[in-house]
């Protein structure tokens, strides 16, 4: 592939520890001991940035680049799926082109290329619960969502935080603003949140 920007994701599944990549064009996992090419999916964009989520046996990788792909592949895949191999669901739209998804319980939730746009999907079927709703006060993300106790946190490049209530639904919790843009992914750590801006490294501590 071209490219490739995100993060490997590693996870043991049934003895085989797999390494799992996002890439330009398709999706691969590698056998950590060996080296070798387990199983690997097509459809991805160019620049392939979101990093893999995995749950339950299945991996989530999406990519969003001058179009949008996501796919569920279960790790007991073997071999090249191309464009239409089996896999557990597709889609093609509202995917992230920077920000990785985050996975909370049976829900994806991301934002469309670097916008404002979020979608919420059962990771089950695929079905959006929440579909291409414009998130308030923000404009665009670099950052990945967080979430701890309850709450979604989106970063946005312009400083702004907001915080939403994880539920199947867009409910505003909170609108925080920092004099600092926002690119990197907040960090969370017990009650503590870490946000790193282009000037200064902020705590944060949740009561």
């Amino acid at each position: 592939e071209k490219t490739s920007w995100n993060t490997p994701f590693v996870v043991e599944h049934k003895g085989t520890t797999q390494a799992i990549l996002n890439g330009t064009t398709r999706v691969r996992s590698y056998d950590i001991a060996t080296g070798k090419e387990l199983w690997s999916c097509a459809g991805m964009t160019t620049n392939a940035i979101p990093s893999v989520v995995v749950k339950d046996g299945i991996a989530y990788a999406m990519s969003g680049y001058r179009g949008a792909a996501a796919v569920a592949v279960p790790l007991d895949t073997r071999g090249d799926l191309g464009d239409n191999g089996k896999v557990a669901w597709r889609m093609a739209k509202g995917t992230p082109y920077v920000p990785s998804p985050l996975l909370l319980g049976d829900r994806l939730w991301f934002t469309q290329a670097n916008a404002q746009l979020l979608t919420v999907t059962d990771i089950r079927t695929g079905k959006p619960v929440v579909d291409g709703e414009r998130l308030p006060s923000v404009r665009s993300f670099y950052a990945s969502p967080a979430a701890a106790a309850g709450r979604i946190y989106f970063c946005d490049q312009s400083g702004v935080t907001l915080v939403l209530k994880a539920a199947d639904g867009v409910e505003v919790l909170a609108t925080n603003r920092l004099d600092d843009p926002i690119d990197a992914s907040p960090a969370i750590v017990g009650k503590q949140i870490f946000l790193r801006g282009a000037k200064y490294v902020y705590c944060i501590e949740n009561q």
